[in-house]
């Protein structure tokens, strides 16, 4: 197959492949915000759906956040997304975070700088009313998650990967969409290239102190040496899980209606009689499940959930815990609380 041919069939792969999944997340003819970096995903993700609105009548506008971290690197992504945006027709919204906001933070900068987009996503689709945010995650990020939640010891939800869809209940019910879950990151590189487009690359993703880049540039590639399908089998083994997990939450659902359980935006509590006559595991998944609806972005340890199962069957009547991303637990003598402190 020459070149071109090789192009092309990418190129209606990745149009066939992006445009089925706006249908399945019926998002065609409707207000949509797309996420950009500059790098090669979401200079792809962008490319694809500026193709799909012609056919689909599709209101699209982008965003690119600059979290002004890298210097002139930093200014360059914004120059280069910016003069894309104004080649291919696209408005682009430029918002600029602050650098003394990660200055002698405690927190993981990562997460940290994460939630700073997500928030300014929300406050963008809130005030013009967009449909949702279109993230640019794809079939690498999602394995690369799978891996890092299972050595953290995740739990079936954590392995499970990146979702295809949330909606965050404490983030005005910010709907974020990520259409290019089934796509590997060569695909979209290959797509840039073959539009005549050299995204920007992040010197960031080279230093791998930061975890997440030690799994992508070490760990990943020793998997891929011993399976050339490493991405398709990890991805099968989550949509197993996945399947496993939806069956598991059906069931709790029913084993927990006699809880007692009043639920808030940020606070669910329920009988904390009724929780210790549960199963250890249904104490568990119900505790995670709780969780995740309060917070999509937490991930609570198996530590936290032993703490909490072993302290609510003891004689303490009042006891907290505090917990990631701004959880926390509050217990009294005859109920337990969920709570996001945010």
């Amino acid at each position: 197959m020459n070149t071109t041919n090789k192009y092309d069939l990418i190129q209606n792969t990745l149009l066939t492949e992006v445009s089925g999944r706006l249908k399945e997340f019926d998002l065609l003819r409707k207000k949509l915000l797309v996420a950009t970096s500059g790098g090669n995903d979401s200079t792809a993700l962008l490319l694809i759906i500026n193709s799909i609105s012609k056919t689909y009548n599709i209101e699209l506008e982008a965003i690119h956040i600059n979290h002004q971290l890298r210097g002139q690197e930093s200014e360059n992504d914004q120059n280069f997304i910016s003069e894309l945006c104004k080649d291919i027709g696209v408005n682009l919204i430029v918002k600029n975070g602050n650098p003394n906001d990660t200055k002698n933070t405690t927190k993981n900068l990562e997460n940290h700088l994460r939630n700073i987009r997500y928030d300014i996503f929300a406050n963008t689709v809130k005030k013009k009313r967009f449909e949702g945010v279109i993230i640019a995650h794809h079939l690498n990020d999602h394995v690369e998650t799978f891996l890092m939640k299972i050595s953290r010891g995740a739990g079936l939800d954590g392995m499970e990967g990146i979702k295809s869809f949330i909606k965050y209940k404490a983030l005005d019910n910010l709907k974020v969409y990520r259409p290019l879950l089934q796509i590997p990151k060569k695909i979209l590189t290959q797509y840039c290239y073959s539009q005549g487009i050299s995204p920007r690359q992040d010197s960031s993703n080279l230093i791998n102190s930061f975890s997440r880049n030690r799994v992508r540039n070490k760990i990943m590639p020793e998997f891929e040496k011993l399976n050339n399908n490493f991405l398709d089998s990890i991805n099968r083994l989550t949509k197993i899980i996945s399947s496993m997990n939806s069956q598991e939450k059906e069931r709790i659902k029913l084993e927990s209606s006699s809880l007692e359980i009043d639920e808030m935006s940020k606070d669910i509590s329920f009988s904390r009689q009724k929780f210790n006559e549960l199963s250890l595991f249904d104490k568990k998944l119900f505790l995670k499940i709780k969780f995740t609806e309060l917070s999509n972005n937490s991930f609570i340890e198996n530590k936290h959930l032993d703490y909490i199962v072993e302290k609510s069957k003891s004689n303490t009547s009042n006891f907290s815990l505090d917990l990631p991303n701004s959880l926390k637990l509050i217990a009294k003598k005859t109920r337990l609380s969920l709570v996001d402190t945010i």
